[in-house]
């Protein structure tokens, strides 16, 4: 994937892009890809995914490759319609020699499966979709699929080394191993609730990504603390995924300690208000939210970190200093 212009400015979503494409598993995401051949005036023959399984030809015939005069043709180019429909016309740089006849004889049975038409247009197919269409959900089940085990280790144990109350990091550890009663998983659970839709924006069925990171009424919450620290980025749905962005890649530890407390006081406080919602009828104020996220972490901080005593009136008016 062409990576465009290297700029020495980019929007975050395209920073984002930029560094997710520089990742191995993108190699997985992109040969999901492969061409749905229709009048063939589009894709590379031997270069591009179109054949059955997304493998390009080079890649399965080698040595036929090698020797032919087409190398880089389109597949429109390498045949013509008669009477009888699509007939291949395939040259070479030298006659085959006999122990190419049988290689060349899976090469004819393979492309001669497949019919050109010319009433179509080539289009692309996304391979991990049964309906071939692609979608960010799929892209990143993908992704994950090839993360290593590692990665989800690295998370559960940057969550036990935090200190705070041994409850608060029992529900992050629920949430994520996406374990709390949400009502999606409650519905997995065969559990009827009166609504299945986000208490917060009462739009999209509430799930534990959509609740804490990406419905709309919390997304403020979320923006506040990149303004603090001064990063914009794009951000995770997944929980583990989203507890581990909130990492400063300058920063020492104990500062990404303190960004870490940050996503917990926040998740935590968002699932109090969802249940207070619930339960108790209370109504949805953002700029509450706000101020009891930032008195939830500043009453951790002054009872589990050692020599921390400053006032919370000082200390939530200058909270772009707390991360630093």
């Amino acid at each position: 994937m062409d990576q465009g212009p290297q700029k020495h400015y980019f929007s975050p979503w395209w920073a984002d892009l930029r560094a997710i494409n520089q990742q191995q598993s993108m190699i997985d995401v992109s040969n999901q890809f492969s061409w749905k051949v229709g009048r063939g005036d589009q894709i590379l023959f031997w270069e591009d995914s179109w054949v059955d399984g997304g493998i390009p030809l080079k890649d399965q015939f080698l040595e036929l490759c090698g020797i032919s005069s087409q190398r880089l043709h389109i597949v429109a180019d390498m045949g013509s319609f008669s009477e009888n429909g699509w007939e291949w016309n395939l040259c070479w740089r030298r006659n085959l020699f006999n122990n190419e006849m049988r290689i060349a004889s899976k090469f004819i049975d393979q492309i001669t499966a497949i019919s050109l038409n010319v009433n179509l247009k080539d289009s692309w197919v996304w391979r991990a979709e049964s309906n071939g269409i692609f979608s960010t959900k799929s892209a990143y089940q993908v992704i994950k699929a090839e993360q290593p085990y590692e990665v989800q280790c690295l998370g559960f144990h940057q969550l036990w080394d935090i200190k705070i109350p041994p409850r608060a990091l029992s529900f992050a550890w629920r949430l994520l191993w996406d374990r709390l009663p949400t009502k999606d998983n409650l519905s997995r659970r065969q559990i009827q609730t009166d609504s299945d839709l986000c208490p917060f924006c009462q739009r999209q069925a509430e799930s534990a990504s959509h609740l804490f990171f990406t419905c709309d009424k919390v997304l403020p919450l979320w923006w506040d603390f990149n303004s603090w620290v001064k990063e914009d980025r794009v951000i995770h749905y997944r929980p583990m995924d989203n507890f581990l962005q909130h990492s400063s890649t300058a920063g020492s530890m104990a500062t990404n300690r303190r960004w870490k407390i940050w996503w917990l006081a926040t998740t935590k406080s968002i699932w109090k208000l969802r249940n207070d919602m619930i339960f108790h009828n209370q109504s949805f104020h953002i700029s509450k939210l706000v101020d009891s996220t930032i008195f939830l972490m500043w009453t951790w901080l002054k009872g589990w970190e050692r020599d921390f005593n400053v006032p919370f009136h000082h200390w939530s008016l200058a909270m772009s200093l707390v991360f630093l």
